[in-house]
């Protein structure tokens, strides 16, 4: 039986934030170990967001985890119910207690010697989360940025060599996934906030990246 494990943030229109991704623990680098193809030495993970007023959950985020950095400026015109933000605290709460809350808009599970962060990342005017994995012994956390083509040139010529040292390139239709190691996670904020292609450029994924059967 595949293990699945999922992230959810909300209840109502949920969106599947980024492809399910699969974390392989057999791998020896970080850069093989998040993929689309499953074995039976791992689990597959789905990240499940929010769309429909997405602002005023993050302020309601906010006034749970304090900890949270908002934008300066935030402009809010949205329709709010009580029940709908009794109902989003809920499924904070809920979710919770699958996943601990660190800090800082940060969630992390663990998984014998391994340890699954989502990372809020936030945005001027939308927000989403993203994925990284540690283990035991091993310096950094392992990341995967899909990149529009386009840029790909320029993100390697920032990335250091450190960053790079694993580093692994898979082609998609619309992009490339870059599997590589960041050692802080402000780092990897901003490098989502710059080069992800469905969230820096507002891009919906699409079913053209899909999990394979080893």
């Amino acid at each position: 039986m595949m293990k699945k494990v999922y992230f959810r943030l909300g209840r109502k229109h949920l969106t599947l934030e980024v492809p399910p991704f699969f974390i392989d623990f057999s791998k020896r680098n970080f850069s093989s170990m998040m993929t689309r193809r499953v074995s039976e030495e791992g689990t597959l993970f789905y990240v499940y967001i929010t769309r429909q007023n997405q602002l005023s959950k993050l302020l309601i985020l906010k006034a749970m985890h304090p900890g949270i950095f908002m934008p300066p400026k935030l402009t809010i015109n949205e329709s709010f119910t009580r029940d709908e933000i009794n109902d989003f605290i809920n499924s904070v709460k809920e979710l919770e207690k699958e996943w601990e809350y660190q800090d800082h808009g940060l969630w992390k599970k663990r998984i014998n010697d391994f340890t699954i962060y989502m990372v809020l990342v936030i945005g001027e005017d939308r927000w989403t989360v993203r994925a990284m994995v540690s283990k035991k012994g091993m310096p950094g956390y392992g990341v995967e940025i899909p990149v529009e083509t386009g840029l790909s040139e320029k993100l390697m010529k920032e990335l250091t060599p450190e960053e790079t040292r694993d580093l692994e390139i898979h082609e998609h239709v619309e992009n490339r996934h870059f599997h590589f190691t960041v050692y802080t996670i402000e780092r990897f904020i901003d490098l989502v906030k710059r080069y992800d292609y469905y969230f820096a450029r507002k891009e919906i994924w699409e079913q053209s990246v899909r999990i394979e059967n080893s």
